[in-house]
């Protein structure tokens, strides 16, 4: 029986799989990996400074199934996919590779950007991003040859941007959560996004609603407002925080939530 121990975990302030976009390469998100202290993890650091991107080899570690076929971020048209033909994070053993840009080594932190990887994600291995070896461009894509890819600027309302600048300081920040969800493909029917409205479309995210419209070649933001009716005690998996924030928020918009 084969077993890992982590030698970190990545700390950063997303922690929802809906923040972050299907790949790191298209997230602006920020972190570190903060290695286990007492095992001379920090010694094995020594020059990996001098890369740009490091590999990232971690658990999946909100997952506890697997699935053999999945519904990847990017379709064909064709259905559902083997899940080694893709990056889907439902797999036989939890395992996820991430390629990320590296910024700067600290003690026992390593700290990362374009990252797609979790809040509190356990880390069991890092290796040097090497060029010559690990980028083959001419290289069949599979069923990835077949994919439209759609790729949307994001347009915020002056109201929207004045709730996320609340929302923000508050320690929310919905932006990852728009740019993941909106952003990429965002007709895409599979995906289960949003639901339409009399005004245009909302995106759900825990028990906050965001509303848009899609352009010819944009998604604006019109309106982002609180899912709450009553704040007597917290819907699904928030907490007493949580509940406070909505609760600040609506009495700061004037808006019955």
């Amino acid at each position: 029986m084969l077993s890992f121990t982590p030698i970190g975990y990545l700390r950063c302030n997303r922690n929802y799989h809906q923040e972050q976009p299907m790949q790191g390469v298209l997230s602006e998100a920020e972190g570190y990996i903060e290695l286990v202290k007492g095992h001379n993890y920090e010694q094995g650091l020594k020059d990996l400074d001098g890369f740009d991107y490091i590999w990232v080899l971690y658990v999946f570690h909100h997952n506890s199934n697997w699935k053999p076929l999945t519904n990847p971020p990017y379709s064909d048209g064709k259905g559902r996919k083997g899940v080694f033909a893709t990056r889907s994070p439902y797999r036989p053993n939890p395992v996820g590779l991430s390629c990320v840009k590296l910024a700067r080594i600290k003690g026992n932190r390593i700290f990362i950007m374009n990252s797609d990887i979790l809040n509190n994600t356990p880390v069991i291995d890092i290796k040097p991003y090497i060029p010559e070896y690990d980028s083959f461009p001419g290289a069949a894509r599979g069923w990835l040859e077949n994919v439209r890819k759609e790729r949307y600027a994001i347009v915020y309302s002056a109201e929207a941007e004045a709730k996320l600048t609340f929302l923000r300081d508050c320690k929310i920040d919905l932006v990852g959560v728009i740019d993941a969800q909106l952003a990429h493909n965002p007709h895409d029917q599979t995906r289960n996004k949003f639901i339409e409205s009399e005004n245009g479309m909302i995106l759900r995210f825990k028990s906050w609603r965001i509303g848009f419209i899609i352009d010819a070649d944009s998604v604006a933001v019109n309106d982002i407002w609180s899912g709450y009716e009553s704040f007597t005690v917290p819907l699904g998996n928030d907490t007493c925080e949580d509940l406070a924030v909505h609760a600040s928020f609506c009495r700061k918009f004037s808006r019955k939530c």
